[in-house]
């Protein structure tokens, strides 16, 4: 994989003199997400994150790419499809140990497994069909132009599977669709960061530190490995270790503002300490815990760019 910082961007219009939030609306807007983000950490699964897998993630986000979808339909089809594999495949491991033989057990779920893992491709599809009706009024993703796609991509899916797909992502998921994607963080840090610091260059960081999330959730399992070992001075050795930093991998707040300091770093060294201090300021965040995610995420970037 190829890593450029270059490349501009003219949208969002952060801290507009006309159309721009006030910052009371601003600061509200901000203690929703953190309070939003302190139960995500509490009720944080240890499964969760289990199916950010490279392939999976690649596919997904060409997916996206190649139908023209936003970037919020990509990170929240992302965490939808994470979401529903993990209560997905919970279900069914809890529908075998109650109903099927105890003789065929392991021969069944090994089964479901299979069947599991096949029907990954479809998962994702309606992810994205999902995402893009919570997000936008005309760009959606119709099962019609679906089946498309599947069948171009050597896919043999109908319109009826793929609406039944969906009806089975939305009943999984308990109808609780609407979570805030990864990128709704990013950009309320970097409109707070903007009011803070008028000489930050929050398009640049925008910019740059989109880059570096789709990089974290391509590499996602050896980014949170490498900081499990920076936090606690070893590596995980038992499933119980890994499970305990089940509330670090919840933590979109904290994931956001290392990269947003992993940006500053990146784009001007000389002042990300700057930009730390204030993230940790607004978030709450202690400065070393920003620092430590911060430099797992540089050194991704350097590892990518010698590959």
């Amino acid at each position: 994989m190829e890593f450029r910082v270059t490349g501009s961007v003219t949208e969002p219009a952060f801290n507009h003199n006309k159309h721009g939030v006030t910052q009371e609306m601003l600061q509200d807007w901000l203690t929703l997400l953190m309070n939003k983000n302190a139960e995500d950490v509490t009720a944080a699964q240890p499964d969760m994150g289990a199916s950010i897998k490279k392939e999976s993630v690649q596919f997904l986000f060409q997916t996206c790419d190649k139908l023209k979808m936003s970037p919020e339909v990509k990170y929240l089809s992302l965490e939808l499809f994470d979401r529903f594999m993990l209560q997905h495949v919970n279900d069914l491991h809890q529908h075998v140990l109650k109903s099927g033989n105890l003789k065929t057990r392991d021969k069944d779920w090994l089964d479901i497994k299979k069947r599991v893992s096949n029907q990954v491709v479809l998962r994702i599809i309606t992810c994205i069909q999902i995402a893009s009706k919570l997000t936008s009024h005309y760009r959606v993703l119709s099962p019609h132009r679906a089946r498309r796609f599947l069948q171009d991509a050597g896919h043999r899916y109908n319109t009826e599977s793929i609406m039944q797909s969906e009806l089975r992502v939305i009943k999984t998921l308990n109808f609780r669709l609407a979570k805030h994607s990864p990128l709704v963080y990013l950009e309320a840090i970097l409109e707070s960061l903007g009011h803070m610091d008028p000489s930050a260059n929050i398009l640049k960081l925008h910019d740059l530190g989109m880059k570096l999330l789709d990089l974290v959730y391509l590499q996602y399992d050896d980014v949170y490995y490498k900081l499990y070992q920076v936090a606690t001075g070893g590596s995980p050795s038992t499933s119980q270790q890994i499970d305990s930093f089940a509330s670090v991998r919840a933590d979109k707040m904290l994931l956001m503002v290392s990269i947003v300091t992993a940006s500053a770093y990146i784009i001007e060294n000389e002042s990300h300490q700057k930009t730390m201090i204030m993230l940790s300021k607004l978030t709450k965040i202690p400065e070393e815990d920003i620092a430590d995610f911060a430099s797992v995420i540089f050194n991704l970037v350097v590892d990518t760019r010698e590959d």
